[in-house]
């Protein structure tokens, strides 16, 4: 479903170490030569940068407006696997190289979250932070790596080294990506509006609410201010003073990488994101920091967006395993972060009754769907 006209949606979402200027919207493409000609001072060389798969169209679009603005545009074309590594990390900085981009320079990336999250590493120390500008190709991109981009495999150990800094602008066009409301990307989307809304505060939840039903429906004008929202609740989260408030962002995710080593592409992550909201408010529920209540409004919650329960076969103990090593890959402490409401949600301990007895009822319920 392609994205009918509707206008420019624009919100500086807090960063840390500065901001980024996002606009979303159909055809936001052709404003941004206005957007970004006034980004580097005198415009000079500006790295386009995209992947060898990337739609030829659309990156002339974006290269026209670049020439427009008064860029020289020099084309860097990377292979579209292999981009999130050490080896994709040294194709984009020779090539960064080779074009003789400085930090009064700008950077470009039209693609996906791999590649938008690559450039969004290398220009955050390409001459000590060269300016960058997102152009997503998707709505998991434009919800998630505007604020915080996936970081760097190592070792076969995902994402590994990442990076504070993201773009200075997101351009995020919905003309050009498909914003059908049941794409495995728009599931992921809704997913990531859920976590954002609850991490931030009970205003951001309730305004989502107040959107689920045409989210579902897929009307473009709620889903751009949408985007615009959760691009503002998460970078209000990572932008905070508070460490533990930062770590919140991670709400839901350590579930979600965990059993998807269990159960592979069976499930599309955003189900599992959801899933992972639900394990965790009840894990906080047991320890009586979050009342039942609010246990059920999450809940409810999930199901508006279309998140419904997933239906797989998981063993117990290779979840409590799973969830295990996917913590202690970053940390030696096992931690989840658990709501204790709406915009209180913090990393805490969990004893190993609890959490065998939940994972347990976990795996025995989503058995029976």
């Amino acid at each position: 479903m392609s994205a009918s006209t509707s206008k420019l949606v624009r919100q500086w979402v807090a960063m840390p170490g500065g901001s980024c200027d996002l606009r979303v919207g159909s055809d936001a493409i052709e404003a941004m030569g206005t957007i970004l000609k006034g980004s580097v001072g005198r415009p000079r060389t500006c790295a386009l940068v995209k992947a060898d798969n990337a739609p030829e169209e659309i990156v002339e679009r974006v290269r026209r407006q670049l020439t427009d603005a008064g860029f020289l545009v020099q084309p860097v074309s990377l292979p579209a696997e292999g981009l999130r590594t050490l080896g994709g990390v040294e194709l984009l900085s020779s090539a960064l190289s080779d074009a003789h981009v400085t930090a009064d320079d700008l950077v470009c990336a039209v693609g996906s979250a791999d590649l938008l999250s690559t450039c969004s590493f290398v220009c955050s120390s390409w001459c000590s932070g060269t300016p960058l500008a997102h152009v997503p190709l998707d709505l998991q991109t434009s919800i998630e790596v505007t604020t915080t981009p996936l970081g760097i495999d190592v070792g076969g150990s995902p994402q590994m080294l990442a990076s504070k800094l993201s773009a200075k602008y997101a351009i995020c066009d919905l003309s050009a990506m498909d914003v059908s409301p049941d794409t495995a990307e728009a599931v992921y989307g809704r997913a990531l509006m859920a976590t954002a809304a609850l991490c931030d505060s009970e205003k951001a939840v309730e305004r989502l609410w107040d959107r689920a039903e045409l989210l579902v429906d897929g009307d473009i004008e709620t889903l751009q201010e949408q985007i615009a929202d959760t691009a503002k609740s998460r970078g209000h989260i990572i932008s905070s003073t508070s460490i533990a408030m930062r770590q919140s962002v991670s709400f839901g995710q350590t579930f979600m990488r965990a059993l998807s080593t269990l159960v592979g592409e069976e499930v599309p992550k955003g189900l599992l994101l959801a899933e992972g909201v639900r394990f965790q408010a009840r894990i906080a529920a047991a320890t009586e920091i979050l009342p039942v209540e609010e246990v059920l409004m999450m809940d409810e919650l999930l199901d508006l967006l279309g998140l419904e329960p997933v239906s797989c076969k998981v063993d117990a103990d290779a979840m409590v395993a799973a969830l295990k090593e996917e913590c202690f890959l970053r940390s030696n402490r096992f931690m989840l972060c658990l709501p204790r409401g709406a915009g209180r949600i913090r990393p805490a301990s969990v004893d190993e009754e609890v959490l065998r007895e939940h994972a347990g009822a976990w795996c025995a319920s989503r058995a029976q769907l």
